[in-house]
């Protein structure tokens, strides 16, 4: 069995079982591709589908037996626990960047994530701008992200639950 038809069949599974999308992939195939990449160590971001050479070596990879179990175990554990496919990696990506995520705070997904990235944000902020506030931060994310943004500008994150704040 090669990583794609790992991937396919893992889809086929996830879509048979009814589990819900939408904390990082919003379908079956992007979701088993994000595990079964994930699962082998492969980078997340490998095109699969009609890429150059070296996504044909990704997708054409051979998988072990050991490697299929592994990947068994998760979907199984997916499948019946209908976690977020982030709380079983402790992985969440937003605007291209990993974070760390556990059952202590929510799955990291916002629209303001994309303003803060492509600027849009800007307009909003002037000379005198030295502060940002991330209220509710959860994980830190949007703080993580608006610091990337704008390096000069001093982010506070803050939060009601010490446990987020730990995460």
């Amino acid at each position: 069995m090669t990583v794609l038809e790992l991937i396919e069949a893992a889809a086929r599974q996830l879509g048979e079982a009814g589990v819900a999308f939408g904390h990082g992939t919003d379908n079956a195939f992007d979701e088993a591709a994000w595990l079964v990449l994930w699962q082998l160590g492969l980078p997340l971001d490998t095109p699969l589908d009609g890429a150059p050479d070296d996504a044909s070596l990704v997708a054409n990879r051979p998988v072990t037996r050991t490697e299929q179990a592994q990947l068994a175990a998760l979907l199984k554990t997916r499948i019946s626990s209908r976690q977020p496919a982030a709380y079983l990696t402790h992985e969440a990506w937003l605007m291209g960047v990993p974070f760390y995520v556990d059952e202590r705070t929510v799955v990291p997904r916002s629209l303001i994530a994309e303003l803060l990235v492509n600027g849009d944000l800007d307009p909003w902020l002037s000379e005198a701008t030295r502060q940002v506030l991330d209220l509710c931060t959860g994980n830190g994310s949007l703080a993580v992200l608006a610091a990337m943004a704008y390096p000069e500008i001093t982010v506070d994150a803050s939060d009601i639950s010490a446990a987020a704040l730990e995460v």
